[in-house]
């Protein structure tokens, strides 16, 4: 049965209006819906006889960074299998390899899947693994789709750009969308079956989603004595703090003793708060 988070998704993308990037709609005039964007994107793309939003082939031996500090991304993988239709009824089938295809004409063309990523970073780019027999047949988009009915914001979108079997990614410093809260801000992945083909020349493996972790913005005051707020470290102490990853080196008056030097049984305390160590299987 189709969950009640993906169903709300095609919901809200039926009826919700996106802001549109180069300009606000007209007073009394309704913003096109994700749906509409996509399919726009595609008849940009046939109308210049080239793709819209080209992005990036990526080499399939590209190494992948892994999750580490406020620098390296991390990229997460949204299989082919997450994704549902927009119509229940509509024919969904594998082609033996993790590839899927609708395997007869659906009646709505489109899919959707979530992401699922942490609160506190920035995305830095969205992608998709594809083999199509004409560049353009696919088009797709990452979306906010925003809290208790508000407008979603397209954060990436783009149609593909080669025949044949690739892996297409945005731009470098195309994306840099700040993803402050998963609460209330699920992302989905929505994709446009613009094509119509139904015989597995066009098909899909995977979606992909990359990001970095980010450090909290500091508060307006402080909350150690010794550490003001126009201390060079002052965000990372407050960010230390607010995790609960140190209470300082005195509670009256509240002092971080910034400068003092860190012991090894201080920097165990540090290390197993910020990691969450250890847990059993």
């Amino acid at each position: 049965m189709r969950s009640r988070a993906v169903r709300l998704a095609f919901g809200f993308l039926a009826v919700a209006a996106l802001p549109v990037a180069t300009a606000s709609p007209l007073h009394g005039q309704t913003p096109p819906t994700v749906h509409q964007q996509l399919r726009r994107l595609h008849d940009e793309a046939i109308a210049n006889a080239t793709p819209a939003r080209p992005g990036t082939i990526r080499n399939a031996a590209s190494p992948r960074r892994t999750d580490f500090g406020v620098v390296d991304p991390t990229a997460v993988a949204v299989q082919a299998y997450a994704f549902q239709a927009a119509t229940s009824t509509d024919l969904l089938v594998d082609d033996g390899n993790g590839y899927r295809y609708f395997g007869a004409a659906p009646s709505n063309p489109y899919l959707a899947a979530p992401v699922q990523i942490p609160s506190g970073v920035v995305i830095d780019g969205f992608g998709l693994s594809y083999c199509d027999d004409a560049a353009g047949d696919l088009v797709v988009a990452l979306l906010d789709n925003g809290d208790a009915g508000s407008a979603n914001v397209t954060i990436a979108s783009f149609s593909t750009v080669v025949a044949g079997c690739n892996s297409q990614t945005t731009a470098n410093g195309e994306v840099s969308y700040r993803y402050e809260s998963n609460v209330g801000h699920p992302l989905y992945v929505v994709m446009f079956w613009a094509s119509g083909k139904t015989d597995g020349s066009v098909k899909f493996n995977s979606a992909e989603v990359s990001y970095h972790r980010i450090v909290s913005d500091p508060p307006p005051a402080a909350t150690f004595n010794d550490v003001p707020t126009n201390h060079p470290f002052f965000q990372y102490v407050e960010a230390l703090a607010a995790s609960g990853i140190t209470g300082g080196c005195q509670v009256s008056p509240p002092l971080y003793c910034p400068d003092n030097p860190v012991t090894r049984g201080q920097m165990a305390v540090f290390l197993a708060k910020a990691l969450g160590l250890h847990w059993n299987n």
